[in-house]
């Protein structure tokens, strides 16, 4: 890539110059930040065929469900939809595949928001980076993970 300028001779170079070196070395820190993006999901149309609800708690009567929703607090209702649980005190498990993957030699950043809305008492949660599941409906707490 090549950076050009010109300058006429009513404006000073160098703020010029200056400006251009500040817009460059932006452009160089965006570039270097980019990444491949291995998966990635915003939970809009269509989520529930992309990802399983486990079944792990089912025949003891604490599996909870999952709704969309914006919660209380939003900007735009639309947009800011996620994920929620639909009940209190139950446990919750939901997975999705993904394509394997290597990071050797290369940094791996994982992200996940979380909002909580309501004042608990116990409870919190998690992301669970692991093998293929051969069965999504059995993740659970004894499901084998790479990272947690």
């Amino acid at each position: 890539s090549s950076l050009l300028a010109q300058s006429n001779t009513e404006g000073p170079p160098a703020e010029l110059l200056r400006k251009m070196r500040r817009h460059a070395a932006l452009c160089l820190a965006f570039a270097t930040a980019q990444g491949k993006v291995y998966f990635s999901e915003t939970f809009g149309s269509g989520w529930e065929s992309r990802w399983t609800s486990s079944e792990w708690k089912k025949s003891d009567g604490t599996q909870g469900t999952w709704k969309l929703s914006a919660g209380k607090w939003f900007s735009d209702e639309t947009e800011d939809q996620g994920i929620q649980t639909a009940e209190d005190s139950r446990f919750f498990g939901l997975s999705a595949g993904f394509e394997s993957f290597s990071n050797a030699g290369k940094d791996l950043i994982i992200q996940y928001q979380a909002k909580y809305e309501k004042d608990i008492e116990c409870g919190g949660g998690y992301v669970k980076i692991g093998p293929k599941l051969s069965e999504p409906t059995t993740f659970g707490d004894p499901t084998p993970y790479n990272i947690m």
